[in-house]
C-alpha cells in the first residue's frame, strides 16, 4: 500500500504479552513516574509530547485530567492487560525486586531460584531468559553466575556469541544484552545489575533499558541489583504497588518537557 497512511505507526491498544502489574511497572520505571531527587521532589526522566498517547495504548484516567501541567493518575484498562495473563499468579509472584549487597550474593540468588524454576516449578530452559543491561561488561558481568549454573549441572549460552542463529536453544538458558533481547520474550525473566540503570548521564537510555527488559516477560520478572542505586529502584516499585497498579504524576508542560529532553539526552563520547 503506497498511501500515506500506510507509512504511519500502528499503535496497539491492547498488549496480550503483559500483564497490568508488570507493564505498568515497567511505565513506571521508564518515565521515572515515582523517581525523586535528592530533595525528595518528583523527578520525571522523559514523557510523551502528546497526551492522548496514553489512552492510545490502553491507559484510562482514573482522576484528576490528562492535561500538562495538571496531576493524574492513569490506569490500564482490563481489556487493554488481560486478567488472564495475572490470575495465575499474585503480584508479589509475578514482580520481584531485590537488592543485594555484592555481585556474587546476587548471583548466587539467582542460581538457586534458576535451579528451583527447572526442577520444582517446572519451567523448560527456553523459558528462562536472563538480561544484562551493560552491553560493553556482560561477559565479565555474568562471569561468576555462569560458573554457578555449571556447577548445577545447568548450561547457558551468550547471546550473539559464536555462529547461533536461534536466540533460545535447547536445554540451555540464555543470557542477553539488552539489545539482542529485543523481540524475544520469555515466561521468566531476571533482569540482574539493574542498580545500572537508575541514574546515569545519559538517563533516557537507561531508563528505556529497564523497560525494555520488563516487558521481555511473558509471565514473571525479577529484577535484581547492588546497593543504594538498586534501592532506590525498589523505592520507585513499592510506589508503584503503593498506588495499585496505576501512575499518578503531574504531566509536564512542553516547557518542561524539553528541559527533560535536555537533561537527559543522548551525549557523544567527547561531550560524555
Amino acid at each position: 500500500n503506497d498511501s500515506e497512511n500506510a507509512k504511519e505507526d500502528i499503535i496497539l491498544e491492547t498488549c496480550y504479552r503483559n500483564s497490568k502489574p508488570i507493564l505498568t511497572t515497567a511505565h513506571a520505571l521508564g518515565f521515572g513516574i515515582y523517581r525523586k531527587n535528592n530533595l525528595n521532589e518528583s523527578q520525571l526522566v522523559q514523557m510523551f509530547g502528546d497526551t492522548k498517547l496514553w489512552e492510545e495504548i490502553g491507559y484510562e484516567v482514573k482522576d484528576g485530567e490528562l492535561k500538562e501541567g495538571e496531576v493524574v493518575t492513569l490506569e490500564r484498562t482490563d481489556t487493554s492487560s488481560p486478567l488472564y495473563l495475572s490470575n495465575h499468579s499474585s503480584n508479589e509472584e509475578l514482580i520481584i525486586f531485590k537488592k543485594f549487597e555484592t555481585l556474587q550474593d546476587e548471583s548466587l540468588w539467582i542460581a538457586s531460584e534458576i535451579e528451583k524454576n527447572l526442577k520444582e516449578e517446572e519451567l523448560d530452559y527456553k523459558d528462562i531468559l536472563i538480561i544484562h543491561p551493560n552491553t560493553l561488561e556482560i561477559g565479565e558481568k555474568v562471569g561468576y553466575l555462569r560458573s554457578l549454573l555449571e556447577k548445577k549441572g545447568i548450561n547457558t549460552t551468550l547471546a550473539g556469541v559464536g555462529n547461533r542463529e536461534s536466540f533460545f536453544e535447547d536445554k540451555s538458558i540464555t543470557i542477553s544484552q539488552i539489545y539482542r533481547a529485543k523481540g524475544n520474550e520469555a515466561p521468566m525473566v531476571y533482569l540482574m545489575d539493574a542498580d545500572y540503570c537508575y541514574n546515569a548521564v545519559e538517563l533516557i537510555k537507561r531508563r528505556n533499558i529497564l523497560f525494555t527488559a520488563i516487558t521481555r516477560s511473558k509471565g514473571w520478572v525479577r529484577v535484581v541489583g547492588v546497593g543504594e542505586n538498586m534501592q532506590k529502584l525498589i523505592d520507585e516499585y513499592e510506589k508503584v504497588k503503593e498506588n495499585n497498579y496505576s501512575l499518578k504524576f503531574k504531566y509536564p508542560t512542553k516547557e518542561e518537557q524539553e528541559n527533560l529532553n535536555t537533561i537527559h539526552r543522548d551525549r557523544t563520547r567527547d561531550e560524555e
